[in-house]
């Protein structure tokens, strides 16, 4: 774990707020990792923020959507992290489904560099407009998951935790005809796993996890 001060250098505003943040490289978190943000000079957060990777910029990273809204250009962060468990693609994978069940496709975004660079097909099935994506990336609507599935040689599903239950229940066979199957868990994530506060829980086959350590992205094996 590395802490360091961060900087807003822009806001992008694309249906959500998102921010280009410069840092340490030491302090950008890898796809599905996570850094805890807090700015001093903002009173009207006591905890922390947590901040995902939704793609890489000169000097840093693009934080995923949503942000706070009092973050504007300008302002000091102080991270820590990057903290939990991230995506593991496999190398060979060359079919790629990326599934935005929880509103937001940006956590997903950050996989795009890795995915075009081992010259992966990539799918995105989400229910917000995508902008600015290269031309080789397909984008279906989430209804497609059934005939995408079998394609894929591996599938990344982001979802609130509120929805996993029901998600699995449904969509577990489906899900189960992809290759590889990785979940990345929307779950509150106050404080990095240092007090083990179990506001992140996630109920797994063998029990509850902790998404702030064993996560936020778990493997469906898991469920």
């Amino acid at each position: 774990m590395h802490t360091g001060k961060g900087r807003i250098d822009e806001i992008l505003i694309s249906g959500e707020r998102a921010a280009q943040i410069s840092c340490h490289p030491g302090l950008i978190p890898a796809p599905g990792r996570y850094l805890l943000a807090h700015a001093e000079a903002d009173s009207s957060a006591p905890l922390p923020h947590p901040v995902f990777n939704a793609g890489y910029a000169p000097d840093g990273f693009y934080a995923a959507a949503p942000i706070p809204s009092t973050w504007l250009p300008g302002l000091e962060l102080n991270l820590q992290g990057p903290f939990g468990r991230g995506f593991n693609v496999p190398t060979s994978a060359r079919k790629i489904a990326l599934v935005a069940a929880s509103g937001s496709a940006s956590r997903l975004l950050s996989l795009l560099e890795q995915l075009l660079a081992q010259k992966a097909e990539i799918v995105i099935l989400s229910i917000a407009p995508l902008e600015n994506l290269p031309r080789a990336i397909e984008i279906l609507p989430l209804s497609a998951l059934p005939e995408t599935a079998p394609w894929a040689d591996y599938l990344a599903l982001d979802l609130p935790r509120h929805q996993l239950e029901f998600t699995l229940e449904k969509y577990r066979p489906i899900l189960l005809t992809a290759g590889v199957v990785e979940l990345l868990v929307e779950t509150p994530l106050p404080c990095g796993g240092i007090a083990e506060c179990g506001v992140c829980a996630v109920r797994q086959r063998k029990g509850y996890a902790l998404a702030c350590k064993a996560g936020p992205v778990f493997t469906l094996t898991d469920f």
